[in-house]
C-alpha cells in the first residue's frame, strides 16, 4: 500500500517542463556524431557498513548512433565497437573479450541511453553549481525489474547537455558523474577497436 502510494505521488509531482527539457537534452546528444567528454565518477554502497568508496576519472569517447565508445580509466580501458566489448587492463597486460550487452552494466555509455528508457519525469530544482545554472531532475523507472530506482540528472541551463547524474540503484549503491568539457571533434573508428598487435605480450581471454 506505501509502494503505490509512493508511486503515486511521484506520478503527481511530474512536471511538462522536466518532460521538454529531456527532450531537448536528448535531442542534443543523438544529433551528436561524436562526443569526448572528460568525467569522474564516484561509487558508494549505502547499504554497507564500511562505507567503501571507489573515485575514478577518465575520458570517455562515444559515437552515440552507432553504440561505439571508449572508456579510459587510466590503470584500465573499455573499448566497443556495437558488437563487442574489449576491458583492457594495463598493468596486468590482460584483455577480456566479451559481446556487447547494452543491459549487462551501467556503463557510462548506458548513461548517456538511459533518456531512451521508459521513464517518469520530474523538475526539481534549478541551482548553481561551480558557476553553472544546472536543472535538477529526477527520472523514475516505470518498470519495477530495473537494478535502480531513481535517476537524478543536473542540465545545464545554457547547453542543455548533462553536467551530473547519480543513479541510485535497488542494491543500496549510488553512483554518481560529473561530466564537462563536451568535446564533437571526429574520432576514428580505430579508437573503438583494441588492436592486439599494437600492445606485444597481451594475453587475451575471449570470453565470447
Amino acid at each position: 500500500m506505501r509502494c503505490l502510494l509512493w508511486i503515486s505521488l511521484v506520478w503527481a509531482q511530474v512536471d511538462p517542463r522536466a518532460d521538454k527539457l529531456i527532450a531537448r537534452s536528448k535531442k542534443k546528444l543523438k544529433n551528436m556524431d561524436y562526443m569526448t567528454v572528460q568525467f569522474s565518477y564516484i561509487v558508494e554502497n549505502r547499504a554497507d557498513t564500511t562505507h567503501n568508496r571507489i573515485q575514478k576519472n577518465g575520458t570517455f569517447r562515444y559515437r552515440p548512433r552507432q553504440n561505439k565508445f571508449s572508456v579510459d580509466l587510466g590503470d584500465m580501458a573499455i573499448l566497443s565497437d556495437g558488437k563487442t566489448v574489449w576491458h583492457f587492463l594495463k598493468k596486468e597486460k590482460e584483455v577480456n573479450i566479451s559481446r556487447y550487452d547494452p543491459k549487462e552494466s551501467f556503463s557510462l555509455d548506458r548513461i548517456f541511453r538511459i533518456y531512451d528508457e521508459d521513464m517518469k519525469v520530474r523538475f526539481d530544482k534549478t541551482e548553481v553549481y561551480k558557476g553553472r545554472t544546472l536543472h535538477k531532475i529526477s527520472l523514475f523507472p516505470i518498470s519495477e525489474r530495473t537494478d535502480y530506482f531513481r535517476v537524478e540528472v543536473w542540465v545545464e541551463a545554457q547547453t542543455e547537455l548533462p553536467q551530473r547524474m547519480r543513479i541510485s540503484n535497488r542494491d543500496g549503491t549510488v553512483v554518481e558523474y560529473e561530466l564537462r568539457d563536451y568535446n564533437t571533434q571526429v574520432i576514428p573508428d580505430s579508437v573503438f577497436v583494441f588492436d592486439v598487435k599494437k600492445y606485444p605480450g597481451v594475453q587475451v581471454i575471449d570470453l565470447r
